[in-house]
């Protein structure tokens, strides 16, 4: 299972979490290229910032904006800001670790203690989409509030709800892409999806299993 993903545009590479492991990837969108450039290796002996802070696994990462190398990593009910260095284990901790529902009130009143997944709302600075179980909220993370919902996917994601995702695992949008394309992970599936501030998503390919699609993650 895909647990947590991270795009990193300096090296045009991309880490995926998936249990106590990870791996770096390069792959092109719509292609068949890809090949594992790292990995997988274990979390605990090649994340020192994770290690420091007690986080075993990843849960969910949400870049932050205007940066290339940051990103807010989710581990049970707790996150910290972090800063990746690629081809190096001198990734730190740059601020943190908070207790999610102190540390962000809109979260707490969406009734969000743990997230599954995040993903940036295309075209709006400083949103996000917050996955948790079969529910999700928008929200303006820089303002902590609330932008809508919290509401259940089935009712909100059409795509999603086609594809016979009811939750979400890990969601990333598409390297290079400026239309909302983005991946969704549930279980041992994905699907691609177009996904539009404040309008329906809908399905661009997909859903299929990781297994026929992506060789580079067999070991998820």
């Amino acid at each position: 299972m895909v647990d947590a993903v991270f795009h990193h545009p300096g090296v045009h590479q991309t880490y995926f979490f998936g249990g106590r492991r990870y791996a770096r990837i390069e792959f092109q969108p719509g292609g068949s290229e890809e090949k594992i450039t790292y990995g997988p290796a274990t979390i605990a002996d090649h994340w020192p910032s994770l290690h420091s802070i007690d986080f075993g696994t990843v849960d969910a990462i949400l870049p932050v904006e205007n940066t290339k190398d940051e990103g807010y990593y989710f581990f049970g009910s707790r996150f910290a800001r972090i800063k990746l260095v690629p081809s190096s284990n001198d990734d730190k901790v740059l601020d943190g670790p908070w207790v999610i529902t102190q540390k962000l009130g809109s979260l707490r009143e969406a009734g969000f203690d743990t997230v599954d997944a995040v993903l940036p709302v295309p075209g709006k600075s400083g949103e996000a989409y917050i996955f948790r179980g079969v529910n999700y909220v928008r929200i303006n993370i820089n303002q902590d509030k609330i932008v809508y919902g919290p509401a259940k996917l089935t009712d909100q994601w059409p795509g999603l709800t086609k594809a016979k995702f009811d939750s979400v695992d890990a969601a990333f949008p598409e390297p290079g892409s400026s239309n909302g394309v983005s991946y969704f992970f549930k279980g041992d599936k994905y699907v691609k999806l177009k996904v539009v501030a404040g309008a329906p998503d809908s399905i661009v390919w997909g859903p299929k299993p990781i297994k026929d699609y992506w060789k580079t993650l067999e070991w998820v």
